[in-house]
C-alpha cells in the first residue's frame, strides 16, 4: 500500500508566515502548526518574518529574533516585488519598517523559507517518527495575486533555495486559496450557487481582492467575475502612521531607535489588533512607552508615556481604511459592469480581522453581507493545503493582460500594412522579413504557440524568445511602445535527433536546417507552465528567464 502524500501550505507573508498540512487520506483534518522556536509555551498559528544572521552565518529567525539585540532583517516578501511598488518600499524603509540588505532580496527569502522548511519537517518527524521520510511531500506556496510575474518566479526561486523540489511545488494566489478555505466553512445557506462574492485578503503587506462567481457550491467551482486588484495598504501601513504620527507629535530628533521600538511593539501588540472604535474604546486613553523623553503635557506625554485616545487613533487607521475601500469599489463596480451584483464580501487574513476594517466596509457598503470567516488569519493557508488535495476550481479566469510573441513574416501583404517597419535580411532563407505580434493568449486552457527556427548545421538546436505582454483592453497588431518584454524562454532541443529536422541548402552552398515545434503555455493560479512539444512529444519544461 502506497505511503500517504502530505501537502503543505506554506503561507509566506510580509509581517507574519503560517504553515498548514494534511494527509492526503485525511483531507478534511488539516492541520496549523503553532509552536515555534523561541515562541515559549504560547500557540500562534503564526510566526514573524524576521530573521537576523549572527556572526558565522547563523540564523535566528521568527520569534527567536524578539530579544536579540541588533538589527533584524524583516519585510523581505515586499523587497521580491520593489520594482513594482518603489515607492511603498521606500516609504516603509524611511519608516524603519522595512530594512534592506546587502543580500539578495530572494537569497534573504530563501534563508527564511529554509527555517520555516526544517521546522515543518520537525514537526512532521514527531507526529510520524521514521515513516515521514517514506511519505512525499507536495509543497502549495502563496503569493499575491497582484505580483507581477517576475516577483512570482523570485518566490519559485527562492523556494529552490529552501531545497523545496521544484516538481513538488505550485503556486496559488492569496485570495484564491482563502476562497476555497472560506467558502467550506462558512454557515450553510450563506452562500448559494450562482452568487458573486468579493474575496478581500488584507493581511500585513499586501491587500489583494478578486471576485468570483460561486457557480456551484458542492461541488465548488468557481468564475473569476472581476479582474484582480490589490494595493500596498496592509497592516503595515498603520505601522507607518503610527511612526509618522510619533514624528510629528515629538521632534523625532529627541526620539531615541530605542524608545520608537518599544512604542511600535505596543503599538502592534496592544493598540491595532484590538482598535474597533466603538464609544467605549473611545474614552480609554492607552499609555504607549517612550522612555528617555521630557515631560510635555501639551501633547500627553508624562514619566515616560504618550497618552493616546480613541480619536488619534481612528486618524492613524482611516487613510489606509479608505484605500482598502477603494479597492473594494474597483470589484463591487466590476461585477455590476457585467450584471452580476455581489451579494458578499469576505474579509481574510490579519488585517481582514480587524473589528474596525469590518465596521468601515460595512457602513460603506450596506446593501452587501460584509463577512469575516472563521479562522481568518489562518485561511490562506489552510485554503493552500485545500488548493493542493482538490486541484484547481476556478473553471475561468479573466485575463490580466495580452500575452505575445514576436514573430516574423515575409508576407508581402503584411509588410505593406507595415511600412516603417524595421526589415532584416535573413542569410540563411535570403527573404526579408519584419517583426509581428503573434496570437494573443489568454489565461485559461493550455495554449500552444508554434516556433519555426532555422540555424546552421554546427549550430545547437537551442532555441531562445521572448514573450510580451500589453496591458491595453485591445492588442496591437505589431509591437509598439505599449508592448513589454516578460520573460525569454529557452528551448533545448538536443535531445531530439537531427534527421527529424529539415535540412536545407541555399545559394550560396550554406547548409542549414529548419525546425518547427510548440512551447505549451499553461495559465494556472499565480504561475505560467511553459512546456516543450516536438511533434506532439513533450521534452520537458521550457526555461523562463524573467526581465527587469
Amino acid at each position: 500500500m502506497a505511503n500517504p502524500r502530505i501537502i503543505i501550505g506554506l503561507d509566506f507573508g510580509t509581517t507574519y508566515s503560517g504553515v498548514a498540512w494534511a494527509l492526503s487520506d485525511c483531507a478534511d483534518k488539516p492541520e496549523v502548526i503553532t509552536s515555534w522556536p523561541g515562541g515559549g509555551n504560547r500557540t500562534t498559528p503564526k510566526v514573524p518574518s524576521t530573521m537576523m544572521i549572527k556572526c558565522g552565518g547563523r540564523v535566528n529567525w521568527g520569534y527567536q529574533t524578539n530579544y536579540l539585540v541588533g538589527d533584524n532583517i524583516r519585510g523581505m516578501k515586499l523587497l521580491l516585488d520593489e520594482p513594482q511598488n518603489p515607492e511603498y518600499v521606500a516609504s516603509l524603509i524611511g519608516a524603519g519598517i522595512l530594512k534592506k540588505s546587502r543580500i539578495p532580496a530572494v537569497t534573504l527569502t530563501g534563508m527564511y523559507l529554509t527555517e520555516l522548511v526544517n521546522h515543518t519537517n520537525k514537526i512532521l518527524q514527531r507526529r510520524f517518527g521514521p515513516a515521514v521520510e517514506e511519505m512525499e511531500m507536495q509543497y502549495v506556496l502563496t503569493v499575491p495575486a497582484i505580483w507581477s510575474d517576475k516577483a512570482k518566479d523570485a518566490t519559485l526561486n527562492a523556494a529552490l533555495k529552501a531545497r523545496i523540489p521544484q516538481r513538488n511545488m505550485t503556486l496559488v494566489s492569496e485570495p484564491e486559496a482563502a476562497a476555497l478555505y472560506c467558502l467550506h466553512t462558512i454557515q450553510p445557506n450563506s452562500i448559494e450557487n450562482n452568487d458573486v462574492v468579493v474575496v478581500c485578503d488584507a493581511g500585513g503587506g499586501t491587500v489583494d481582492l478578486i471576485s468570483y462567481c460561486v457557480t456551484t457550491m458542492s461541488p465548488l467551482c468557481l468564475e473569476e467575475v472581476a479582474e484582480g486588484t490589490g494595493d500596498i495598504c496592509g497592516s503595515v501601513m498603520l505601522d507607518v502612521g503610527f511612526k509618522d504620527f510619533l514624528n510629528v507629535l515629538v521632534d523625532d530628533k529627541h526620539l531615541s531607535s530605542k524608545s520608537c521600538e518599544l512604542a511600535l511593539r505596543y503599538w502592534q501588540d496592544h493598540i491595532k489588533p484590538n482598535f474597533a472604535s466603538d464609544q467605549d474604546f473611545e474614552e480609554e486613553t492607552h499609555f504607549v512607552p517612550l522612555p528617555g523623553l521630557k515631560d510635555n503635557r501639551k501633547i500627553g506625554l508624562q514619566d515616560g508615556f504618550l497618552q493616546l485616545d480613541g480619536t488619534q487613533i481612528k486618524k492613524i487607521f482611516d487613510p489606509v481604511v479608505d484605500r482598502v475601500k477603494v479597492q473594494i469599489i474597483y470589484q463591487v463596480n466590476g461585477a455590476r459592469a457585467k450584471k452580476k451584483p455581489v451579494k458578499a464580501i469576505l474579509l481574510v487574513g490579519g488585517f481582514g480581522s480587524s473589528e474596525y476594517l469590518h465596521r468601515c466596509i460595512q457602513e460603506t457598503f450596506n446593501d452587501i453581507i460584509v463577512m469575516q470567516p472563521p479562522n481568518s488569519w489562518s485561511s490562506v493557508m489552510l485554503g493552500a493545503v485545500q488548493h493542493g488535495l482538490e486541484g484547481n476550481k476556478v473553471k475561468k479566469r479573466i485575463a490580466r493582460c495580452h500575452y505575445g510573441i514576436t514573430h516574423t513574416t515575409s508576407n508581402l501583404e503584411t509588410m505593406a500594412k507595415f511600412p516603417n517597419a524595421n526589415k532584416y535580411w535573413d542569410d540563411l532563407e535570403e527573404k526579408w522579413y519584419i517583426d509581428d505580434l503573434g496570437d494573443v493568449i489568454c489565461e485559461g486552457e493550455p495554449i500552444r504557440m508554434n516556433f519555426y527556427q532555422r540555424r546552421a548545421v554546427n549550430e545547437k538546436p537551442i532555441f531562445t524568445c521572448k514573450l510580451k505582454i500589453c496591458l491595453r483592453s485591445e492588442a496591437p497588431e505589431r509591437r509598439d511602445s505599449g508592448v513589454y518584454k516578460l520573460c525569454s524562454l529557452t528551448s533545448d532541443l538536443s535531445s531530439v535527433p537531427t534527421h527529424f529536422f529539415m535540412h536545407h541548402t541555399n545559394s550560396k552552398d550554406q547548409v542549414y536546417y529548419t525546425v518547427s515545434y510548440d512551447v505549451k503555455m499553461t495559465p494556472q493560479s499565480a504561475s505560467i507552465k511553459f512546456e516543450l512539444e516536438f511533434n506532439g512529444h513533450s521534452y520537458g519544461e521550457v526555461q523562463a528567464t524573467y526581465f527587469e
